[in-house]
């Protein structure tokens, strides 16, 4: 049975985009990719752009290595904030780059950065992949998106990608799946969440076990080809990037 939201108080979809739409009137950048020596709008544009274009480029090395290699007419970078990632896919040659994203004022950010005909951006209104059709994307990639969100809304998501990828298709995305064994890894579990919420400045942090996002990737038409370590949730947690196909 599916909980209703009780009255008065905010969704998970609404809570999510409050924060966002906060942050990306703040520090779009900073909040971005995070780094203190950045923080208060001190991201160089171009150096930021940058490092989206090697990890796109990173990826789709990895896709070659893997066979996974896609046709490049259309992608969509889910959690596009301010177009770091667009701009990558972009750069890598994507004929119609979609870059949706939940906060207005990321997507102000994202088409100020990336004004390329080539790429185009959407705001995401529900919980859901609505304007997107299905069986029309080439690749989907997200990182450092999905584990902002709480796990049910995540994994509404992430069933959305398999809809809207083609078969054969390439859906690449990252995800912490607990907090680490490291001193930070245990103040996640000690520190009270309102407290480190504000910390972090609003952002909240989730993690799904490997095998429940494994189970979710079959149960939405996805097939796993790879879960490669990863780092971009930071020291405090372990993280994967879930490299996978849709299924014919």
């Amino acid at each position: 049975m599916t909980r209703s939201t009780p009255p008065g108080k905010p969704s998970a979809f609404d809570e999510v985009s409050l924060a966002w739409t906060r942050l990306g009137r703040e520090d779009p950048l900073w909040a971005v990719l995070t780094d203190a020596e950045k923080s208060g709008g001190r991201w160089d544009t171009d150096e930021f752009l940058d490092t989206g274009a090697r990890e796109i480029d990173d990826v789709l090395a990895r896709l070659d290595e893997l066979g996974l290699a896609t046709e490049r007419a259309r992608a969509v970078d889910f959690g596009c904030g301010a177009g770091r990632l667009s701009h990558g896919l972009v750069a890598a040659g994507f004929a119609d780059v979609v870059g949706v994203d939940i906060s207005e004022t990321m997507l102000e950010a994202a088409r100020a950065n990336v004004p390329s005909p080539r790429c185009r951006f959407l705001r995401v209104s529900s919980a859901g992949l609505p304007d997107l059709e299905t069986h029309s994307v080439d690749l989907v990639y997200s990182c450092r998106v999905l584990q902002h969100m709480p796990p049910a809304l995540s994994r509404g998501y992430i069933a959305e990608f398999y809809r809207v990828c083609r078969p054969g298709g390439a859906v690449v995305f990252q995800l912490p799946t607990s907090p680490s064994v490291s001193a930070g890894g245990l103040a996640v579990r000690v520190v009270p969440q309102p407290l480190a919420v504000r910390l972090r400045r609003g952002m909240r942090m989730h993690g799904i076990r490997e095998s429940t996002v494994r189970a979710l990737i079959a149960s939405a038409g996805g097939q796993v080809v790879a879960v490669d370590p990863d780092d971009s949730a930071g020291p405090r947690w372990r993280s994967r990037r879930y490299v996978t196909r849709a299924r014919p």
